[in-house]
């Protein structure tokens, strides 16, 4: 197994990416360039829910610590 593949099969790249979609599920952080609404989504490809643009900055929040 190459040193730059951490799975060694299928399953677990597979069981990876559940996991990663499971922890955005309801926490990407979205910011609206053009209104600088700020709300949170499932979606990191999201639009404005105020002003319907789609120029949105998204985070996945459970990347950063909370305290």
């Amino acid at each position: 197994m190459s040193d730059s593949f951490p799975f060694s099969n299928f399953e677990q790249q597979h069981q990876w990416y559940q996991d990663i979609d499971n922890a955005n599920r309801n926490n990407i952080f979205c910011h609206c360039r053009a209104c600088g609404y700020e709300w949170m989504d499932s979606k990191k490809e999201a639009t404005c829910v105020k002003c319907g643009n789609k120029d949105v900055e998204s985070i996945s929040a459970w990347q950063f610590p909370d305290d």
